[in-house]
């Protein structure tokens, strides 16, 4: 009986859960999860939800597009990362990501150590968390990446047992597409298995009516959004933007700057061949084109990761029968340890660091009397003006902006003076906030219409003479 228990997975899988708990710990205490200017508007958008008990329409926040048609696709996410911030300030938030990076482990981690031994399911984790690290923000699309395993877990394992996902299972759209526009993966990984189990299962009827009927309900709880087709169409029109090229997250990946990801691509690689690891070609397909997406845009790595781990693990044989994952003494020991890293995390004063997309001494040192005026800013400061109440020239949100004033406000950042005079006569603009390095910091610097009035390494504030 002993044996049974065991060979049930109901011990040997407290490696698995240690690997989230550390992944838990270590993304409490990084500062680097705040370190992107997209951050702080979504909390701006959580808090404007939660004090108009309603999802935005129309844009809230800038003083170039207010009243503009926008899609807040990520309404969701946006009020779980205010709600955690309201409740602990940024150690709360902290808590909230670390809670979705462990969880993200903790799904992929159990479901490896079904096909493959406990130890290599561990390392298969861990590896998994340095790939994400470089993705790790306080931002909607880590919050979505449990949903993402979940997701792609439960088709697999429809496919393992021939037939279609539980119903049941289509609620996870329903959250996640009010969570995030990865949502849309989803959607095509549905797609791309029930193809799969089209071309591979004899009773074709059987599977048209079963990942048939799964797919359309999952369409159809994607659309529960507050946008309606226009949410489920949203993903659609921003990959289609003429604009993304300057946008850092939409940015194609490179050996410099994404050393992580080729190297563990490039291990993941070595590994499965000497493994002898033959997945089906149709597999094989979905993780080449995911690849591609991963290559041609740095915000696909992390889906690219989750996604490709699970498939290719899902091409060796079940070790074991499935029972429980861990005992309950395991579950109790790993409560305990989660309540006090909790604790710690909370307990230790949160001195929220200025940075790059931070600059804290520099809205300090603003006179109260240019608050309210006209600015223009460094695309990744829009964030932190509209989190301090401040309307920006443009923040993260270019798919409201649009094409042209997006990639014109590039340009200024540029140095173009032609079109920044252009934008000071039109908007009336009285200050600028700009990155020290910036070209158009430069420019200012030797237009006698401008003033330096504040410097430091992150950010500079010029006033209109």
């Amino acid at each position: 009986m002993e044996s049974d228990f065991r060979d049930s997975g109901a011990w040997n899988g407290w490696p698995i859960v240690a690997a989230a708990l550390a992944a838990f710990a270590f993304t409490c205490f990084i500062g680097a999860l705040f370190n992107d200017g997209d951050t702080y508007w979504h909390l701006g958008a959580g808090r404007w939800i939660v004090d108009h008990l309603a999802v935005p329409h129309t844009d809230p926040f800038s003083f170039t597009a207010r009243g503009a048609p926008w899609t807040a696709h990520e309404w969701l996410s946006e009020v779980i990362m205010f709600g955690a911030f309201a409740a602990a300030s940024w150690a709360g938030l902290s808590l909230l990501f670390a809670a979705a990076v462990a969880g993200t482990i903790l799904l992929a981690g159990l479901y490896l150590k079904g096909l493959i031994p406990a130890p290599r399911a561990v390392a298969c984790a861990i590896v998994l968390f340095i790939f994400l690290e470089p993705s790790l923000l306080a931002r909607p699309h880590a919050l979505a990446w449990p949903l993402l395993a979940a997701w792609t877990i439960v088709l697999l394992r429809a496919r393992a047992r021939h037939s279609a996902p539980p119903f049941l299972a289509a609620l996870l759209i329903l959250v996640w597409a009010n969570m995030h526009a990865s949502f849309i993966f989803g959607l095509a990984l549905a797609g791309f298995f029930g193809f799969e189990a089209l071309i591979g299962e004899s009773d074709k009827k059987r599977v048209i009516l079963g990942w048939g009927a799964f797919f359309l309900v999952s369409v159809l709880l994607a659309l529960a959004n507050p946008s309606g087709l226009q949410g489920l169409l949203y993903p659609f029109q921003v990959s289609s933007m003429n604009a993304l090229p300057v946008i850092q997250e939409w940015r194609p990946s490179s050996l410099s700057q994404d050393p992580i990801f080729f190297g563990v691509t490039a291990l993941g690689v070595l590994l499965a061949i000497f493994s002898q690891l033959r997945p089906p070609i149709l597999r094989l397909l979905l993780i080449a084109g995911l690849f591609y997406l991963a290559l041609t845009h740095m915000r696909h790595q992390a889906v690219f990761g989750i996604v490709s781990l699970l498939v290719a693990a899902s091409s060796f044989e079940p070790r074991q029968r499935e029972g429980r994952p861990f005992s309950p003494a395991i579950a109790l020991i790993a409560g305990a340890i989660l309540l006090t890293i909790s604790a710690v995390r909370l307990a230790v004063p949160s001195v929220h660091k200025e940075g790059p997309a931070y600059p804290s001494h520099a809205l300090a040192a603003l006179p109260p009397s240019l608050a309210n005026a006209p600015v223009f800013n460094a695309y990744n400061l829009g964030g932190v003006l509209i989190f301090r109440g401040i309307a920006p020239f443009i923040d993260g949100r270019a798919d409201m902006y649009g094409d042209a004033f997006t990639l014109n406000a590039a340009r200024i950042e540029k140095g173009d003076m032609r079109l920044f005079d252009a934008a000071v006569a039109k908007w009336g603009i009285r200050w600028t906030i700009l990155h020290p390095d910036q070209a158009l910091a430069g420019a200012l610097d030797r237009n006698s219409s401008w003033r330096r009035i504040y410097a430091d390494r992150y950010a500079v504030i010029f006033v209109h003479r």
